[in-house]
């Protein structure tokens, strides 16, 4: 009976040995798994982490050859806006050259219309008068 006893509480603890070794491979299994994702994870920040650090860097760049365009997009609109003062400035002096030959040929158109006047009135000279100078 003893021995029937013994079995019985071996038997017994075999299962609770047989139980607590399926709850530690269960448990391992689960750590296991959850290093698993977690180091599936890891890469998954690392690669993102990784592709951000190449988009700045693409970013960067490009705003470098933003800043590169503007810059010379600046140099040009300054060059066009002194070709267009040098030309407003040659245009100015052309109108008053215009202007002041208008106004010669205006001072020659009123001095001939005298001379003319003046022979019409005398009528009996064939011509305009020459003025010795």
């Amino acid at each position: 009976e003893e021995i029937d006893k013994m079995v019985v509480q071996l038997t017994k603890q075999q299962g609770d040995e047989v139980e607590h070794r399926d709850w530690c491979t269960k448990e391992l299994n689960d750590n296991n798994r959850s290093t698993e994702a977690g180091y599936d994870k890891k890469e998954s920040l690392e690669t993102k982490l990784s592709n951000l650090e190449q988009e700045l860097k693409e970013n960067a760049a490009k705003t470098e050859e933003t800043k590169a365009a503007s810059a010379e997009m600046q140099k040009q609109m300054k060059r066009a806006s002194e070709i267009r003062e040098a030309e407003n400035a040659d245009y100015q002096l052309t109108v008053g050259d215009h202007q002041m030959t208008q106004v010669i040929l205006q001072k020659a158109l009123t001095r001939m219309k005298e001379v003319y006047a003046l022979v019409q009135q005398d009528g009996d000279q064939p011509g305009a008068p020459h003025i010795q100078t």
